[in-house]
């Protein structure tokens, strides 16, 4: 009999059994056998409210139960996690935004994704979508080692490549700028054929930046053809859109990342009602950003609420001297075109948008600040705007599931769905900031301890030294390979 009934504090030990070796990603086969989670309370990311927990049932990685009155033949053969009354079971969180690459030795920006992933996994965050990448190869080749069971991390959906100027990073300010890794003269075949290249490697989402009209069309037909959903970030470093938000949405895009007017409130934002009004009419998706855009100001104003840790500790000694050199970075907006991000999002919830709300970090990659805290940082910028908790939570789960089109797995805690939980201490429905108080993380039915993957990851971002600085550099690479 293997019927083992524990409390929150006796399940360490199971926990440190399967830690290792047992992360499974996206869709590839969970874990064997059974486990129960009882006592608590739930937020099924479907609800307004949570409820009393009688008992989830997971088998071989899929919830088979919910509020299930657990019998004893299931217990008999099942490992039972006893959950306390202080706490409540979330579905799995998922970044929508979130970014692997970062800038430590000031030649561009370099994915660093096993620990970055270690790290998102920790603060609840079971999915990621990275939003652009520029070594796609690396982002790839670490999803299939999590697929395999080798390593540990969320499930990781790539995106691919930046489609758009913007695979020259900052060299480039406009869609009209030229980019040897997406020329000026880049023809529709060559637009179409990219866009099947990363479909074939498993991308099920683009982003489109610094784009032209015209390739923005190429490229959103090309990606529903392949049954890839987009986003976009619309406007370019000039301040103007390279594609206008009203266009994006006419010609299709799924998502919409960042701003829905271009103003501070002026003049520019008098169309913010007439884009809200196309978001809904077209059900397409918001991922506002805020915890970055208001960075330096919500740090300002909010003190401890927006850093609670000491996240310089995961980067390298070397890195960690590298970024206290270089100093905080400039503020991403102005007081007054941040407030203006503030009344957009409320617009959209105000005008029954809801749903259309989704959570990404898209957390600045020059500072000693990581996206998987972030992503804490930004439940709490969407609340700080107005939004209430359980819009927050649903935007966190169920929303950004549905937006990247995996809703009918992931996104909530209902039978014959992945089984990717959260056990926080508190209540977030009611305080949203309990929602970093992370108890447990359970992906594809197994279970890990939120601090055994953190102390995994001390101290191993970034380069050991002056020698050391090759990988972290960005290399451009042409489109068009000799």
């Amino acid at each position: 009999m293997r019927h083992a009934t524990r409390v929150a504090t006796q399940a360490i030990a199971l926990i440190l059994i399967i830690l290792i070796g047992n992360a499974n990603a996206q869709w590839s086969e969970p874990a064997d056998g059974t486990l129960v989670i009882r006592g608590g309370w739930l937020f099924d990311g479907v609800s307004d409210a949570r409820r009393r927990n009688s008992g989830i049932v997971i088998r071989n990685g899929e919830i088979v139960a919910v509020d299930a009155d657990v019998q004893q033949q299931i217990l008999s053969s099942a490992e039972v996690v006893d959950i306390a009354d202080n706490q409540t079971i979330l579905p799995g969180m998922i970044d929508l935004h979130a970014h692997y690459n970062l800038d430590l030795v000031d030649v561009g920006r370099v994915e660093e994704v096993a620990y970055n992933g270690i790290i998102f996994l920790a603060n609840g965050v079971t999915s990621t979508w990275s939003a652009g990448e520029y070594h796609p190869e690396k982002v790839i080749a670490q999803r299939d080692l999590i697929d395999a069971g080798e390593v540990t991390g969320p499930r990781l959906f790539a995106s691919g490549p930046y489609f758009g100027g913007f695979r020259c990073e900052y060299s480039v300010k406009t869609a009209e700028d030229d980019c040897a890794a997406w020329p000026n003269d880049i023809t529709e075949e060559e637009i179409r054929r990219e866009v099947d290249k990363w479909a074939e490697k498993g991308v099920i989402s683009i982003k489109i930046k610094q784009a032209t009209p015209g390739e923005a069309k190429i490229l959103i037909e090309q990606a529903h053809k392949n049954g890839m959903t987009t986003t976009g970030h619309l406007a370019n470093y000039n301040g103007e859109y390279d594609v206008s938000l009203r266009d994006a949405v006419l010609l299709g895009i799924d998502r919409i990342e960042h701003q829905l007017t271009l103003g501070t409130g002026g003049a520019r934002s008098e169309d913010m009602q007439q884009m809200v009004d196309l978001l809904l009419k077209h059900q397409v998706y918001y991922d506002a950003n805020l915890q970055m855009y208001g960075s330096i100001t919500l740090r300002k104003e909010r003190g401890d609420e927006m850093l609670w840790t000491n996240e310089a500790q995961y980067f390298t000694s070397y890195a960690q001297s590298l970024l206290e050199a270089r100093g905080p970075p400039p503020p991403e907006s102005s007081v007054e075109e941040f407030a203006q991000r503030n009344v957009e999002v409320m617009a959209l919830y105000d005008a029954g948008g809801e749903d259309l709300l989704i959570v990404g970090t898209d957390e600045p990659v020059y500072t000693s600040l990581l996206p998987g805290f972030a992503y804490h940082r930004e439940l709490l910028a969407m609340t700080y705007a107005g939004l209430p908790a359980v819009t927050v939570l649903k935007a966190a789960t169920i929303n950004g599931a549905n937006a990247l089109g995996i809703g009918d797995r992931l996104g909530s805690i209902e039978v014959g769905k992945l089984a990717d939980l959260v056990v926080v201490t508190g209540n977030p429905v009611e305080d949203i900031k309990t929602a970093r108080n992370i108890r447990f993380v359970i992906k594809a039915g197994v279970v890990y301890d939120p601090d055994t993957l953190l102390q995994s990851a001390v101290g191993m971002i970034g380069p050991s030294g002056l020698d050391d600085h090759a990988d972290w550099e960005l290399e451009v690479r042409s489109l068009r390979k000799n």
